[in-house]
C-alpha cells in the first residue's frame, strides 16, 4: 500500500504542476501608437482644438515606459470666455512586433477628454474608458501593457506638451502543450493501479520462489 500512495501522490503532483514558466528577460522587440482622432474640437460655438501626435515605429528591449501621443492646445479664446471640451473621445492603439517570432499585434485603449482653455490658460483632464491593462502573446513573449499616466497640456504658448505614457512589461513565456482534462484523469487513476499491480506480481513471484 506504502508504493500505492506514492504513486497515487505522483500522479497528483503531476496533475496540478503548473504547465507554463515565464521569466523576465531583455527580449527586444518594437512599438508604435497611432491616435483617433488627430485633433479634437471644442465645442460649438469655440473654435480651439487639441492636437494628438503619433509615435512612430521604435525598437525596445525588456520592461519599459513609453510615450503613446502628446498633446497641445489651440485656442485663441479670452479667459473670461474660454472654449470647453465635454467627454471628447480618443482612441490610441499600440502595434507591438516581437522581433523573435516575428509576429505581430495590436492593443487599444481608449479615453475620454473634459476641461477648458483659453489663449493664456488649459485645464484638461483625461478619464480612461475600458480597460487599462491588457495582454498580448506573441511567439514566446507575453505583454502586459498598462494605460497612463496622464499629464495635461498647458497653455497654448507653453513649449511643454501634455503626454498619455503607457507601461510595458514584457516576459518570456513557456506554453507546453497541455492534455486533455480527461486524460490527466485516467492518467491519475490508471499510473497508481498499474502500479499497484506490478508491485502484486513482483510479490507472487518472490513468494513462489
Amino acid at each position: 500500500m506504502r508504493l500505492f500512495t506514492a504513486l497515487l501522490s505522483a500522479a497528483l503532483v503531476w496533475l496540478f504542476a503548473p504547465t507554463s514558466v515565464a521569466r523576465a528577460e531583455f527580449i527586444p522587440w518594437k512599438y508604435n501608437w497611432t491616435r483617433n482622432p488627430s485633433v479634437i474640437s471644442a465645442d460649438a460655438p469655440g473654435t480651439g482644438l487639441i492636437s494628438l501626435t503619433d509615435e512612430t515605429l521604435h525598437s525596445a528591449s525588456g520592461d519599459s515606459d513609453v510615450v503613446a501621443t502628446n498633446l497641445k492646445v489651440f485656442s485663441t479664446a479670452p479667459p473670461s470666455s474660454p472654449d470647453t471640451y465635454t467627454n471628447k473621445a480618443y482612441t490610441l492603439t499600440l502595434f507591438l512586433l516581437d522581433t523573435t517570432s516575428g509576429q505581430s499585434g495590436t492593443l487599444s485603449f481608449g479615453g475620454l477628454l473634459n476641461g477648458t482653455a483659453s489663449s493664456l490658460n488649459s485645464h484638461i483632464r483625461n478619464t480612461f474608458t475600458g480597460e487599462t491593462t491588457k495582454e498580448l502573446i506573441l511567439g514566446q513573449t507575453h505583454f502586459t501593457v498598462t494605460i497612463g499616466p496622464f499629464t495635461p497640456p498647458g497653455p497654448p504658448e507653453s513649449s511643454n506638451k501634455g503626454a498619455i505614457s503607457a507601461f510595458a512589461q514584457v516576459t518570456v513565456t513557456n506554453i507546453q502543450k497541455t492534455p486533455e482534462p480527461s486524460t490527466l484523469v485516467l492518467a491519475c487513476i490508471g499510473l497508481p493501479f498499474a502500479g499497484y499491480g506490478l508491485w502484486r506480481r513482483r510479490g507472487r513471484r518472490v513468494a513462489s520462489a
